[in-house]
């Protein structure tokens, strides 16, 4: 073997499985006849468009539909060429007869993302008997969800991670979601939604570990309360919520009947007293921590062992040695000059929270103990994309916005 360009096909492709670029395996298809048979595959797992898409002649669908109309003779594989995407996007522009035209030919799909506004309940239905092998769903924009569209979910005995963004119509109707095995669930809902409440759990989901509920959220925790047991999803160790309501003494009983998790994040409720020390004293397993839009924090008066990760965003606090309460956190960074912050200025960090303050001003800043791997770049200095970076991976590190 002289070159790369004439090793064994089997030997590319362990190759060009590495080359996670579009662009990338576009130019490795263009090499030779081998590198196209092996790079051609790969460029159909995800079809991508290239450009904004404004029209319809110009979405992925569209295009796919129109490639699958080739004659076989044209193509170079005998395995249709449909059956290599693994990932599918379809956006409002898509049309309800182009998404079935391809739909059919991806039997081997492992991922959808639909917006297709008002899909009617027979194509959700097909999905589930002609995708056996979907692992992930995310339903965007869609409109008066009821049960007779959850329902067919549960033939995707492979569906793992389930996402659901409703923009009108009332209470969401998610009662099936009991009878599949999911792992991560997403719920999104806008201000005319109704809320989550009795009809959006009719059980818990005992393989669910990770649970994301973005909006009106106080209906699903006063609705635990009913139940015979709080302990919905056994082993969930991520959650993320969202809610303006007065729901401490509901959410207390939700975390000392879930204390896996690990991760938690909760936006725009005020947090009091009995919440804070519940999230010491009962997730005891509790890694990282987000606050967001929480107002005023109540002190400090329990330790919390294990958090390795704090973000506050749009909060105030008495952030008066933070070490104390937090052993496992060493560091601590103001990322911009917010309102809520303009009284920290003048105020020497390391004395009042006995944590060292970084401000990340270049590469030589960054202690080696925070566990962040970063390129150096020219000059040393870091770029936004780093910053990015040291605030979703850093331990050790408290992170104020």
């Amino acid at each position: 073997m002289s070159s790369l360009g004439d090793a064994p096909n089997e030997v590319l492709s362990l190759v060009l499985n590495k080359v996670d670029q579009q662009g990338d395996l576009y130019q490795c298809a263009l090499v030779n006849k081998s590198f196209y048979a092996t790079a051609n595959p790969l460029l159909w797992r995800q079809p991508q468009e290239v450009t904004d898409v404004c029209v319809l002649e110009d979405t992925i669908l569209f295009r796919l539909k129109q490639s699958f109309r080739l004659p076989h003779d044209q193509c170079l594989h005998s395995t249709p060429l449909g059956h290599n995407v693994r990932k599918l996007y379809a956006t409002m522009l898509n049309s309800l007869q182009d998404w079935r035209a391809v739909i059919n030919h991806v039997p081997l799909v492992e991922e959808l993302v639909i917006e297709i506004q008002d899909l009617p309940e027979k194509d959700i239905e097909w999905i589930a008997l002609n995708c056996p092998h979907l692992k992930c769903l995310t339903l965007g924009y869609f409109p008066d969800l009821v049960d007779c569209y959850i329902d067919s979910l549960r033939h995707c005995i492979n569906l793992r991670e389930l996402s659901i963004s409703m923009v009108r119509g009332a209470d969401p109707q998610l009662t099936p979601l009991q009878h599949c095995l999911l792992e991560k669930l997403t719920l999104e809902s806008f201000e005319n939604c109704g809320d989550y409440t009795k009809d959006t759990f009719f059980g818990g989901i005992p393989t669910l570990t990770h649970l994301d509920m973005e909006h009106k959220t106080g209906g699903f925790f006063r609705y635990c309360q009913t139940l015979p047991s709080w302990t919905l999803f056994p082993v969930l160790t991520n959650l993320r919520f969202a809610t303006t309501e007065n729901i401490d003494n509901n959410l207390v009983l939700f975390f000392k009947a879930h204390p896996l998790i690990r991760t938690l994040s909760i936006t725009n409720m005020k947090i009091r007293t009995d919440i804070m020390t519940s999230l010491a004293t009962d997730l005891v397993h509790l890694q990282r921590l987000t606050l967001i839009n929480n107002n005023g924090l109540p002190a400090f008066t329990n330790t919390f062992h294990r958090v390795e990760k704090f973000t506050l965003e749009g909060c105030q606090m008495n952030d008066e040695h933070m070490a104390m309460y937090f052993p496992k956190l060493h560091y601590i960074h103001v990322a911009k000059e917010t309102s809520t912050l303009r009284r920290y200025l003048g105020v020497h960090f390391d004395s009042r929270t006995k944590l060292t303050y970084l401000p990340f001003t270049s590469y030589d800043s960054l202690p080696g103990d925070l566990k962040v791997h970063l390129p150096r770049r020219m000059g040393g200095q870091l770029a936004e994309e780093d910053l990015h970076h040291i605030r979703d991976t850093a331990l050790g590190l408290v992170w104020i916005e």
